[in-house]
């Protein structure tokens, strides 16, 4: 933990493109104490007091962890994650609550809060939460990525490409994908060969990684 906080140091907290963190606390004090510890070590750090106020700047931004009071007086810290998730909008969580409930940081946990505090919060768990959470981040803006550029390769195959295409994924022989498409298999070779020049895929193997990428999941 110590490694990580000096690696980011300490002389460009706040700065644009370092990684930002929201905090979401009703209490103004509990805010301000969070932000000073996170914005210590070269995060960006914004504060809400409410849960409308952090959901009308997520129409225009996003954070990369949101710090979360479990106890909001317009809704519970629970119902906005499960909000959010239903959104499609998954931002890593750190929760954090003054009553330490066990039913609300199972519930947390089971709906993928990357970690549950109890107040008053230990700087150190609170850091270590928040820099899992980045790095969780990281991970699935990596996945939107590959997911992205997949679905642009498939899009430029024609729709019979694309029905090799799954036929090919599943492991099926060309003899077999003709006769299922009513084709002869000399064609269905063309048709194999074409998609996997347009894809960029060097075997089965990676068109299987691509069609599950792209949810191109067949029966």
């Amino acid at each position: 933990m110590n490694s990580l906080v000096e690696a980011l140091g300490t002389s460009t907290a706040g700065a644009p493109g370092w990684p930002a963190v929201w905090v979401l606390d009703d209490d103004a004090g509990v805010r301000a104490a969070l932000a000073r510890l996170l914005r210590a070590t070269a995060l960006r750090v914004e504060t809400f007091g409410s849960a409308g106020e952090l959901l009308e700047a997520l129409r225009v931004q996003r954070p990369q962890c949101l710090v979360l009071d479990l106890a909001l007086p317009e809704v519970t810290g629970l119902e906005l994650q499960h909000l959010l998730l239903a959104r499609g909008e998954p931002i890593p969580i750190v929760f954090v609550s003054g009553s330490g409930s066990i039913a609300g940081s199972v519930e947390a946990m089971k709906e993928g809060a990357v970690d549950f505090l109890v107040k008053p919060v230990d700087s150190d768990a609170l850091l270590g939460a928040v820099m899992r959470g980045l790095a969780l981040e990281e991970r699935w803006r990596e996945a939107r990525e590959r997911q992205a550029e997949a679905s642009r390769l498939v899009g430029k195959l024609t729709p019979r490409e694309r029905e090799v295409l799954v036929q090919v994924a599943q492991g099926k022989s060309n003899k077999r994908i003709a006769g299922e498409l009513g084709t002869s298999e000399k064609t269905i070779k063309v048709h194999r060969g074409r998609l996997m020049h347009k894809l960029g895929a060097r075997s089965v193997v990676d068109l299987v990684h691509l069609t599950e990428r792209v949810g191109m999941i067949a029966e």
